[in-house]
């Protein structure tokens, strides 16, 4: 065996598996959809030997003895069970556009809940990401994976059973030409010949239209790309005062352009085999009159027998080039599948735990790392460098330092978006990574720099959930400054943030989205409270107010604030430095500020030559 038969005896070995694993997921999350699709083919495939055996029958009746009683019933079961045969097929195929929408639904699910699971370090890494929107462009937009499953394991067999039909309609020709030994060899090996020549053809055409499809696949990846940027109107300022449209068009334009050329070469490939394909099956189906006609003369057979046994060659060549045109989706389709199990088997690495954290009123949480280093995926470089500090239940603690300084990979981690490359974080003495996961987490209330709002309602987005309590909320709101707000808009907390899904949605500021974000951390009631700068690109007055009412209206709980200005945390009596991954220094204001010689005595005398001082505990720009 040559290495390339043995590689396509391997690949023939894994399409297998794939597809065992695909048909067992669709027949667990929609069997009745399968079985509706697979009837529905089957069905109307072999609805026209119905019309081919009776009306043969008739035929041969009205030519024969016309037999009234034998015309009425031919008549009947021919018209009869059309009827009926037509009007079960539109009831599957009903049934089968309500199960399909259905089975999308569910494979948003299946996608959404993946997504929802993996680890939040793993949607960062390339490959995962990459993964993630090839995977998403062929399943819900090409309509790959297991979308075209149903329909291809729907053709595949449905041909076959119409091969069948075929070949039991016409299996008495042979016998009644038996007589014709020569004949009939010389006939069966020509249209044996005829039906090779075709299915080759056709499934080399759709080899050729699917591999440029993939490419096509592939290239929309980046149109796609593009088109959200035209499509995102936050977007639209940037592209409107740098005259960026003219570029991103161009850059549209080329993938329009490759499109078009893969669409051209797909044409001049695959017409000619399109071509010998319709040749060879027209040639054999002429080959089969001639033969038919020709046992009619001799009278071997009735003139409804020509009809019948024509028509039954004339089908399975048809139903054979179905056979290949499946054969060859569903062969193709498997590297879909392979792309979409890949990513449902992404394994998670971090441990998710399972021991319930306690929920204690007094808040008596005390968090420490030890020892902590971290290094992101791929990189060599320590992002943070054996950090070690705990938290005091209830204290107010500033984290300050330049831009890059491990201060955002220091929440991520107290957060378990990820886990120490090395040592440990514990909670109460006990490593976090043995707690369940998602109670965890339940004792955080982030605010993060690039922190996001949704299109849903205003008491949704503070919330987080439908139901929720229209009073708590407001007076919520109101605390964190947004009193005029809710004056302004009649419907309240209903108000709909954005116009993504509803016309009647509301645009905010920047400063409105801010509040309505640092509500959100207050309204979850959290014992920790994190705030990774969400106030960066205001000034360091404003970014002070802020911090100033936010720290009021969290007074029990432990806070965490994270900056780059020296100024904005000096409310704080707990200060950590950090600087190049490392914490450099941890006290107060003045004790820091005594250490002429540190970092942050150096941060804040950069700094002060752009402030002046105010209030106290107050600084304020010139």
């Amino acid at each position: 065996m040559s290495a390339a038969e043995k590689r396509e005896k391997g690949k023939g070995k894994k399409v297998l598996g794939i597809y065992k694993r695909a048909i067992g997921l669709a027949c667990r999350e929609a069997g009745a959809y399968m079985a509706a699709q697979t009837g529905s083919w089957i069905l109307w495939v072999c609805i026209p030997y119905w019309g081919i055996w009776f009306s043969a029958r008739l035929l041969d009746e009205i030519l024969g003895d016309r037999s009234l009683n034998h015309l009425i019933l031919y008549a009947a079961l021919l018209l009869g069970g059309n009827l009926a045969l037509q009007f079960l097929g539109s009831f599957l195929d009903i049934t089968c556009s309500h199960k399909s929408f259905e089975f999308s639904q569910k494979q948003h699910m299946i996608f959404a809940r993946k997504v929802m699971e993996l680890d939040y370090s793993l949607l960062e890494e390339e490959r995962i990401h990459m993964l993630y929107k090839r995977v998403v462009r062929e399943t819900f937009n090409d309509g790959k994976n297991l979308t075209e499953l149903p329909l291809c394991l729907a053709e595949f067999l449905s041909s076959l059973a119409g091969m069948a039909l075929s070949a039991a309609m016409v299996w008495e020709l042979l016998v009644q030409m038996r007589d014709y030994g020569v004949l009939m060899a010389l006939f069966v090996l020509t249209v044996a010949l005829g039906i090779w020549v075709s299915g080759k053809c056709q499934a080399k055409r759709n080899e050729i239209w699917l591999e440029c499809n993939k490419s096509i696949s592939e290239n929309c990846i980046q149109r796609d790309g593009f088109l959200d940027y035209l499509n995102q109107y936050e977007r639209g300022k940037e592209i409107r005062i740098y005259r960026l449209g003219k570029l991103m068009i161009d850059k549209l334009m080329k993938t329009h352009h490759f499109n078009d050329r893969t669409l051209d070469r797909r044409s001049r490939r695959g017409i000619p085999y399109s071509m010998f394909s319709g040749f060879a099956a027209e040639g054999t189906v002429a080959m089969t009159y001639c033969l038919t006609g020709f046992a009619a003369l001799m009278g071997k057979i009735t003139v409804g027998g020509m009809t019948q046994y024509s028509r039954s060659i004339e089908l399975f060549m048809q139903n054979l080039r179905a056979f290949w045109s499946a054969g060859v989706t569903m062969w193709f389709n498997a590297d879909y599948l392979e792309r979409y199990f890949e990513f449902l088997d992404t394994p998670s690495h971090m441990r998710k735990g399972c021991l319930p954290v306690e929920k204690r009123v007094d808040g008596e949480y005390r968090i420490a790392f030890e020892h902590v280093s971290f290094r992101y995926p791929g990189s060599e470089t320590y992002a943070l460098k054996d950090i070690n500090m705990e938290f005091t239940v209830g204290e107010k603690m500033a984290v300050v330092g330049m831009n890059g300084s491990g201060k955002s990979t220091f929440i991520k981690l107290l957060c378990r978006l990820y886990d120490p490359t090395e040592g440990v974080i514990t909670m109460n003495g006990i490593d976090i990574r043995r707690y369940d996961y998602q109670e965890y987490l339940s004792l955080f209330s982030v605010v993060f720099q690039d922190f996001k709002l949704f299109s849903f309602t205003l008491g949704e987005n503070v919330a987080v959930e439908e139901t929720y309590g229209e009073e708590k909320v407001r007076s919520t709101l109101e605390k964190a400054g947004l009193e005029e707000f809710l004056q302004r808009h009649k419907n309240g907390v209903e108000t709909i943030l954005y116009r993504d899904f509803d016309e009647n949605g509301v645009e905010i500021s920047g400063g409105e989205a801010q509040k309505i974000a640092l509500a959100r951390a207050v309204y979850k009631g959290a014992p920790f409270v994190l705030l990774d700068e969400p106030t960066a690109a205001l000034d360091p007055k404003a970014e002070y107010e802020i911090y100033k009412r936010f720290n009021d209206l969290v007074a029990d709980r432990t806070t965490v604030y994270i900056s780059h200005r020296m100024s904005s945390c000096r409310f704080c009596g707990d200060i950590a430095v950090f600087h190049e991954g490392r914490m450099v220094q941890r006290g107060n204001h003045e004790s820091l500020m005594a250490e002429t010689g540190g970092k942050y005595y150096e941060l804040w005398t950069a700094q002060a030559q752009y402030y002046q001082k105010g209030e106290k505990d107050c600084v304020v720009p010139e």
